[in-house]
């Protein structure tokens, strides 16, 4: 007996240090939010002032949204892995203000590195290095200041999940890579259809509704299209109770048509997902679950339009992200599973970003406008 109830003691202790981390991760994070809003508050620039430029007046708008965008993700955060969506919309923050501080004084606006390819949680890049993974073939990546000496040390970076869920990346991507096929004009866009996709579901507005996954227990994804431009906040349920994935997806020129990755886990059967339209607007949307082989494939050049999955059968090296509209752009390499794994480029509004791919593998491209992906021949 005595066993039995050191036993369960020492889970009631582990549980409420875990809680405790957990609360200190997300009392870091609101710190983080309210010294962001502080610097806001203590900024000079006014938009009437004289000299202000629209470049300046795009910067403080793209500043205030980060914040109030970063207030509304935390609601439901459970710890710190559950608010890289808060992390992001910080660091895009700091930089426009970073943007705006270097207009005021004359200059350009300042480079920007994505944040570490090895973990977003990391914070922004500040250095390339070469890495290899276990049996893969060095490449360039922009890594966090800590990662950066490991490295040099001879030590594995930090990652999400360890070690394995890096070497886990390459090897499935290598394994995908193998079927690969040339193809220099790809289909494009959600319009492509592979395997089997699940039953559609429609509606008008916002609600909560459920889709059936092709296989249950597998990753998909998720095609939203609407009938006419909207503005649209999509959360989708995630496995094993984590907190909704959060997703803006806006057109101003045409309807919405975005893919969404849905990451496998606890063999679930359907999967839930939440619908708010800006202004409580009543348009018309459907929605159904694809496999992965409706996945567009590309090895050279695919363009697309605002969110999309997109699976990269190139080799490891450079390329080029361009993106023509509104907004920001992220290009985001997903692990096998399609879980967000690392970010590999960032851009705002017309931007033409030099990508380094990782290699072959599935990625995501989070963005409004026009965008297009190529891989660049070695110099």
């Amino acid at each position: 007996m005595r066993l039995r109830r050191g036993l369960g003691l020492g889970l009631f202790r582990g549980a409420g240090a875990d809680r405790r981390r957990r609360a200190a991760e997300l009392a870091g994070i609101e710190a983080e939010i309210t010294s962001y809003g502080e610097a806001l508050d203590r900024h000079s620039f006014s938009p009437g002032q004289p000299g202000a430029t629209d470049e300046m007046r795009a910067d403080l708008v793209r500043a205030l949204d980060a914040y109030e965008e970063a207030k509304q993700a935390l609601v439901g955060d459970r710890d710190r892995a559950d608010a890289l969506d808060v992390l992001r919309a910080l660091d895009e923050g700091r930089h426009a203000l970073a943007c705006l501080d270097a207009r005021l004084a004359g200059g350009p606006p300042p480079e920007r590195l994505p944040l570490c390819f090895f973990d977003a949680r990391h914070g922004r890049s500040t250095t390339h290095v070469s890495w290899a993974p276990d049996g893969g073939a060095p490449r360039n990546v922009a890594v966090c200041a800590a990662d950066a000496v490991r490295i040099a040390e001879g030590r594995e970076p930090i990652t999400p999940r360890g070690r394995a869920r890096t070497v886990s990346l390459f090897r499935a991507s290598e394994e995908a890579r193998g079927a690969r096929g040339r193809a220099t004009a790809p289909p494009q866009g959600p319009e492509r259809r592979g395997g089997r996709a699940g039953r559609e579901v429609s509606g008008r507005g916002d609600g909560r509704h459920r889709v059936v996954l092709p296989e249950p227990g597998r990753s998909a994804v998720l095609v939203l299209r609407t009938e006419r431009p909207a503005h649209i906040t999509v959360r989708v349920d995630r496995p094993q109770g984590r907190r909704p994935r959060g997703y803006q997806l806006h057109s101003a020129d045409g309807p919405v048509v975005a893919r969404i990755p849905l990451s496998r886990g606890g063999g679930r059967r359907e999967v839930g997902f939440q619908l708010e339209f800006r202004d409580g607007a009543r348009e018309r949307w459907s929605a159904r679950t694809e496999p992965l082989d409706a996945i567009p494939a590309f090895d050279m050049h695919i363009d697309g339009q605002g969110f999309d999955v997109v699976r990269y059968q190139g080799a490891a090296g450079p390329g080029m992200l361009r993106h023509r509209g509104r907004g920001a752009v992220v290009l985001q390499a997903l692990d096998h599973e399609l879980a967000e794994w690392a970010t590999v480029a960032e851009g705002n509004a017309d931007s033409d970003v030099t990508v380094t791919w990782p290699g072959p593998g599935y990625y995501q491209v989070r963005a409004h406008g026009a965008w297009s992906l190529t891989q660049e021949p070695d110099s």
